[in-house]
């Protein structure tokens, strides 16, 4: 667990005993008055702590010299150089420290004689001591053991099997002398028996560093909660961080079970566990109305050109959020421009559809999400070549209506130049390769005339709910922006199946909607029953009849002075 977490449970932990009443009427300056009169003490014991522990006898042995003692451990222990590593033959990422005769100061468990075994559950190999004793000579080895070296392996580590390892672990970087297995037909790829101790190579052919399991969990936890820049913490020749995050994505997603199965287009996603999916959440003999998205662009998700993009290598290419490369371009390709202008109320997101800028591949990306929960839809999020265009959100707005396992019906679409890019959608998706919708789909655009409040089982929704989405997600833009194609598809998959994660949660909007409920119930029906029958019955029909023809219709919700 990292500080910023530790410190932010501590925070929530010291929230929750002001709420609860303990010293809730304590305020900073307070605390720091009753500090004041004990801060000599205090140094005091910070003095003491750092005097020599147990007059420099080892606790285990009794008979050594007690120099060494451990920051990690809890207590205070005083251990000779063989006690030392005995005590902490389980926990190599300790740190030690080392009676110089005036003061402790920093050694290591590898300078105290420490070996980190591999291939026993940390216990020495069998064949280790069979190993012959060097002579003068020895280092050199015969002919044959020279010429059947691995490349980057030294003489004495052929015979002896110990080498040196640099480990980075998440309380600091570690060197260690470790000893490989010895027994016959044990795996000779190092890197994999790196793996079994939960230490990840940082190469396969000759690793001579490596990072453990859980400084990388925590790496990835922090660069989703972090501004962005912690996604350059490892260097590029190096991808340590794609390589943990494609698999942690891979067992978690049940295709570390399944080897036979491949991930398909947005398998490594998170969908909406609260929009309707037969066989998933409803029954087949439910009936739903429509399905509800809301569509936006964001101009900060940029993306600059590669120098060499045919070198540049994908692991999940099209598994998440982004869509697959291949048939993305392939549709732009052949998808015929629209040159036009705004006719609806002069939106800068048409009239910038020719915006192009030489330097980017890429001048943003556009994205559909479930309008009543705010949810990312998994392989429906597409990048923008000269701004947004019509041909764009058509890919993103056809893959997210044929996302859901099973057709639901129609697919109310949200997007705030609806009535300028419903007018030939149709045609477009009858006269394109690349664009289909489920059989039978009818698309319902909802902006203007066509607003949510007159058609009838939208619900209270908020349109403009992926602007929310795009706040926390521009934190990450400008560190995505110099990435290759292949990592910064990764990056922004990743962040976006967190904020799908984090709405798991509906518990919050639910309670919130049965309080809105019972909040508006009675002051209606006490409205209903102030107001002559005949007009309400009147005004019930003039309002189905709104909704269903639209047109001038609607004016009847236009205020009218008499």
């Amino acid at each position: 667990m990292t500080i910023l977490k530790i410190i932010h449970q501590w925070n929530m932990t010291e929230r929750c005993m002001v709420i609860l009443g303990w010293e809730a009427w304590m305020t900073q300056n307070d605390f720091l008055r009753d500090y004041l009169p004990w801060r000599t003490q205090y140094l005091s014991v910070l003095l003491e702590s750092e005097q020599l522990i147990n007059n420099g006898k080892c606790k285990d042995c009794g008979g050594g010299e007690g120099l060494i003692w451990c920051l990690s451990c809890s207590g205070n222990h005083a251990w000779c150089p063989s006690c030392v590593v005995k005590a902490h033959q389980h926990n190599p990422f300790h740190n030690l420290q080392l009676w110089n005769g005036r003061f402790y100061e920093t050694t290591t468990l590898q300078d105290q004689g420490y070996i980190m075994y591999l291939g026993h559950g940390g216990e020495p190999c069998p064949n280790f001591s069979q190993q012959p004793d060097p002579s003068p000579w020895a280092d050199l080895g015969t002919m044959e053991d020279v010429f059947a070296q691995e490349e980057g392996d030294t003489v004495n580590e052929t015979q002896l099997g110990v080498s040196n390892l640099v480990i980075v672990h998440s309380t600091g970087v570690y060197s260690h002398s470790v000893s490989w297995c010895q027994c016959p037909g044990a795996e000779k790829a190092r890197h994999l028996h790196l793996m079994k101790a939960k230490l990840f190579p940082a190469s396969i052919n000759r690793p001579q560093s490596a990072f453990t399991f859980d400084v990388l969990d925590n790496f990835l936890i922090d660069a989703l909660d972090s501004v962005g820049s912690l996604n350059n913490a490892f260097p590029d020749k190096i991808p340590v961080s794609r390589i943990w995050r494609d698999l942690v994505n891979r067992k978690r997603f049940g295709f570390g079970h399944d080897t036979e199965r491949s991930p398909g287009p947005g398998d490594l996603a998170l969908y909406c566990s609260a929009c309707p999916q037969p066989r998933i959440n409803l029954p087949t003999s439910w009936r739903y109305d429509y399905e509800e998205y809301v569509v936006d662009g964001n101009f900060t998700a940029q993306h600059m050109k590669m120098k060499i993009p045919e070198d540049d290598v994908s692991l999940a290419d099209g598994k998440g959020y982004m869509v697959t490369e291949g048939p993305y371009q392939a549709h732009i390709h052949d998808s015929i421009e629209e040159r036009e202008k705004s006719t609806c109320s002069n939106h800068w997101a048409v009239n910038a559809a020719n915006v192009q800028r030489s330097n980017l591949r890429a001048t943003g990306v556009g994205a559909t999400a479930c309008a009543r929960h705010g949810c990312f839809v998994p392989h429906a999020v597409v990048d923008f070549q000269k701004g947004e265009r019509h041909m764009n959100m058509d890919y993103s707005i056809c893959n997210a209506v044929k996302y859901t396992p099973e057709h639901i019906g129609n697919a109310l679409i949200i997007y705030d130049v609806a009535c300028q890019w419903s007018i030939h959608f149709a045609e477009r998706v009858n006269q394109s390769y690349h664009l289909s919708l489920p059989e039978g789909t009818k698309i319902l655009p909802a902006i203007g005339k066509f607003s949510l409040n007159f058609m009838t089982g939208a619900g209270h929704i908020d349109r403009e709910i992926l602007e929310t989405l795009w706040a926390p997600f521009n934190k990450i833009s400008p560190t995505a922006r110099s990435m290759s194609l292949a990592h910064r598809k990764e990056v922004l998959d990743d962040h976006m199946r967190d904020s799908n994660w984090k709405k798991l949660s509906l518990l919050k909007k639910y309670r919130q909607a049965l309080q809105g409920v019972s909040d508006t119930q009675g002051p209606y029906e006490e409205l209903t029953r102030s107001l002559d029958l005949a007009d309400v019955q009147e005004w019930k029909k003039a309002a189905e009849k709104a909704a269903q023809d639209r047109g001038d219709l609607l004016d009847i919700y236009q205020l009218k002075m008499e």
